[in-house]
């Protein structure tokens, strides 16, 4: 399987300003499934908006991926009106400066391994059931967790695309592990407000 920062590369190098669709793109990445869209959700957020609020229609997308993930489906569903959106300049150039990049130092560390992980359903259910546990905590405005957060999601979506299960159980392993420090965090500071 080809390198997913050159399959992303590739397309948008060769696509039009008006071919450049959610929708085209996830049809390129067919092979990849629900993992490729975890992929660039989860680097959106971490890179375009890292902080909380303007990333609130991401973190749905995600929540919708994640509750796809657990139903056992292998290729994401996404409405028509999501599919026929241009992807914009902006997105673009954070793609291609930021995005790629760094998916290219992340894929010198990765190969097919512990592939059960990505294929059997009921890992399937389990990963999709963490992504949404990270996915909530992430709704939640607590300032510098974010881009923490997207980053656990971005590993467990990198292995599920890439079919690397260590990065599916590392993204896991550290998505549960922000999700125990950020909640006694944020329970502590309601707490805190409710005595002042």
């Amino acid at each position: 399987m080809q390198k997913l920062s050159l399959e992303l590369e590739e397309f948008i190098k060769a696509a039009t300003p008006d071919e450049l669709k959610v929708g085209a793109l996830l049809d390129i990445m067919s092979g990849r499934g629900i993992g490729f869209l975890l992929v660039a959700v989860s680097l959106l957020t971490a890179f375009l908006f890292p902080v909380g609020g303007f990333t609130t229609p991401f973190t749905l997308l995600i929540i919708l991926l994640a509750l796809q993930l657990m139903l056992g489906r292998s290729s994401p569903f996404l409405p028509q009106r999501v599919r026929s959106k241009n992807i914009s300049p902006r997105m673009v150039a954070v793609i291609q400066k930021r995005g790629i990049p760094f998916l290219r130092r992340i894929e010198r560390f990765s190969k097919p391994r512990l592939e059960n992980l990505g294929e059997r359903r009921l890992s399937r259910f389990l990963v999709g059931a963490v992504i949404l546990i990270v996915a909530l905590v992430m709704l939640m405005p607590i300032p510098g967790t974010n881009a923490i957060l997207a980053f656990t999601i971005f590993l467990m979506g990198f292995g599920l695309a890439s079919n690397d299960g260590l990065f599916i159980l590392s993204g896991g392993l550290l998505g549960l592990a922000a999700v125990a420090v950020v909640i006694p965090l944020l329970i502590a500071g309601g707490l805190a407000l409710y005595h002042l």
